[in-house]
Parts: structure tokens; C-alpha cells; sequence
């Protein structure tokens, strides 16, 4: 499991495909966001939920990255501090 801490620079609703057809914006699913990262922008789009619909541009966010049985997932969060700073 890596973590890495960010900023928000876009957030965006991507493309998203059923059957091969291009879903209107209002049925899409998928949230995205472009976040820099250690001087490089890391693009995350995700299923979109009641915690990273409240991410907007120029928040701090936490990124989780993990692979579980051969699955890599990717979970971004609002960073709040570990309170270890």
C-alpha cells in the first residue's frame, strides 16, 4: 500500500461508455481529478461517492494506492493530517 500526499488542480466528470455508447454527463458514474504530485500531475478518475464528490480544485488530498489479489484500486480522500506533523 503506498500513500501520497497531493493537490487538486482539476476536477472533471470523465467519458464514460455503456454498450459502446457515450453516456450523457447526468448518467455517468466515474468522478475525475488531476492532482500534482511531487512536481508531476497523476490523473485518478474513480466510481463517485458521497466522500470525493465534497474534493474540489486546490484541496490537499491523500491518494491510497494497493493491489488485492492482482487488483490494483485507488482511493483519494480530503487530507486532514496524521498528526504526526
Amino acid at each position: 500500500m503506498t500513500k501520497t500526499i497531493g493537490k487538486v488542480i482539476d476536477v472533471y466528470i470523465p467519458e464514460q461508455y455503456k454498450n459502446g455508447g457515450l453516456l450523457d454527463v447526468m448518467d455517468r458514474t466515474n468522478i475525475g481529478f488531476k492532482v500534482m504530485v511531487n512536481n508531476d500531475i497523476k490523473e485518478i478518475i474513480v466510481e463517485a461517492n458521497e466522500l470525493n464528490a465534497k474534493i474540489m480544485k486546490n484541496d490537499l488530498v491523500l491518494i491510497i494506492e494497493q493491489d488485492i489479489s492482482g487488483k490494483h484500486f485507488i482511493d483519494i480522500e480530503i487530507y486532514e493530517g496524521d498528526g504526526n506533523e
